[in-house]
């Protein structure tokens, strides 16, 4: 389970921050091997090619610049690295949207 407090800025990846960790998390259990994705920095433009960088900003969405979706993104692997393996959810579906 992801401490609430530790990815306080979560938010700023908008309403698609459970596909980005789930992203994470299935990166860190190995789900991307043989895809060419060796690192975060190529899960990030995987995901941003894929449309996955929306930030919700005055009730709209709002595709991201590339630099600030990878300091997010990094931001969430830096807490995702410390989860136990055993016991989170690939898909992201457990993490909560602070609005």
């Amino acid at each position: 389970m992801v401490d609430e407090d530790l990815l306080a800025e979560r938010y700023y990846a908008g309403i698609k921050t459970h596909l980005c960790v789930g992203a994470l998390r299935s990166f860190k259990l190995g789900y991307f091997k043989g895809q060419n994705i060796n690192n975060i920095s190529d899960l990030g433009m995987h995901l941003y090619k894929s449309g996955d960088a929306i930030k919700h900003e005055k009730g709209q969405d709002n595709l991201m610049e590339i630099s600030s979706f990878m300091t997010e993104l990094r931001k969430m692997w830096a807490v995702i690295q410390k989860e136990d393996t055993e016991h989170i959810d690939p898909y992201g579906y457990d993490v909560t949207i602070n609005h």
